[in-house]
């Protein structure tokens, strides 16, 4: 067995582990006082309804990793201090399976506070709501509902039409994701002026095509996980002109999301002209999030930060 696959199989394992000993938490997680969690479809939407798929009930207690969300919802979190207008919509990673609402959740919205950059963190469909590894068939799985980034585009929508509301400016509203979530970023801006779902109302209408992207160590990136051998960009990631500029983040020593996955995206990027960065760092392994660890991949918040003040969006 590869890297790439057993990075991916123990990935799965992990996320099993949290199911299994009691470590991920069944869809009960909420905000701290003071913030409030919104609902990105309507009750009782078909959307939802077309999608999900159910998991056994099982009496969970810990809160490190949330799964089993079939109601999907967005929470606003906005800098006390200097607020730029600028808002990035953060997606959790978890393999599809569970979402690491802290360490790539919640810490990320701190920080982001602290720079003065509101943050919308995304507790999006789980299980199966985008690629996954399945251990009974040892192969990768695609849903043919494509869960994940039907939340985030009509999350990003929903941003646009209540922009005032949240002080935003609906002109710098920018995806970032990690691992899995990291995939979610790259399809929400590959698909931009694509709804992956029918359009219902009029929040549907608003334009679901982000200003900017921040994929770090993303995954899902390559025809791997279509079950060819291939190290080929994954057919599900289309490139096109409406492509914002984008910064990969990734360091150089993932045993789980293995470098070239970044590597690939951004040439086919640069083939085709779209403004992209690619930030490697030889140290950090993967799920690092803004814990600093001793290594060079300490520095990845600043140098988006940096990035953001070159492309003016900061």
């Amino acid at each position: 067995m590869g890297l790439e696959a057993l990075g991916l199989m123990n990935k799965f394992k992990f996320a099993l582990a949290l199911l299994l000993t009691g470590t991920a938490l069944a869809d009960s997680w909420a905000p701290k006082k003071g913030h409030r969690q919104v609902p990105i479809w309507p009750a009782h939407s078909p959307i939802l309804a077309e999608g999900i798929r159910k998991l056994e009930d099982r009496e969970i207690s810990a809160s490190k990793a949330v799964t089993n969300v079939s109601n999907p919802t967005y929470t606003v979190y906005s800098p006390k201090t200097n607020p730029s207008g600028t808002c990035i919509v953060v997606f959790p990673g978890g393999g599809h399976l569970v979402l690491a609402m802290g360490i790539e959740g919640t810490e990320i919205a701190d920080w982001l506070n602290q720079s003065g950059i509101t943050c919308v963190l995304v507790k999006y469909r789980v299980p199966y709501s985008g690629c996954y590894y399945d251990s009974q068939t040892n192969k990768h799985v695609t849903p043919k509902v494509p869960m994940a980034l039907q939340d985030a585009q009509r999350t990003i929508s929903l941003l646009r039409e209540h922009a005032r509301e949240y002080r935003i400016d609906p002109n710098k509203i920018g995806v970032m994701g990690f691992s899995a979530g990291g995939n979610v970023a790259v399809l929400a801006s590959t698909n931009g002026l694509k709804r992956s779902y029918k359009a219902r109302d009029a929040t549907d209408q608003i334009s679901c095509r982000p200003d900017f992207a921040i994929p770090v160590y993303p995954g899902h990136m390559t025809m791997r996980h279509k079950n060819v051998d291939s190290r080929a960009l994954n057919t599900d990631i289309v490139i096109s002109p409406s492509i914002p500029p984008t910064m990969l983040v990734h360091a150089q020593d993932d045993p789980v999301d293995p470098v070239h996955y970044s590597e690939i995206y951004a040439a086919a990027l640069k083939k085709a002209g779209i403004p992209v960065k690619l930030k490697l760092y030889k140290h950090g392994g993967h799920a690092f999030g803004v814990r600093k660890q001793g290594a060079d991949s300490d520095g990845w918040t600043q140098d988006v930060l940096a990035w953001l003040k070159q492309i003016k969006i900061l």
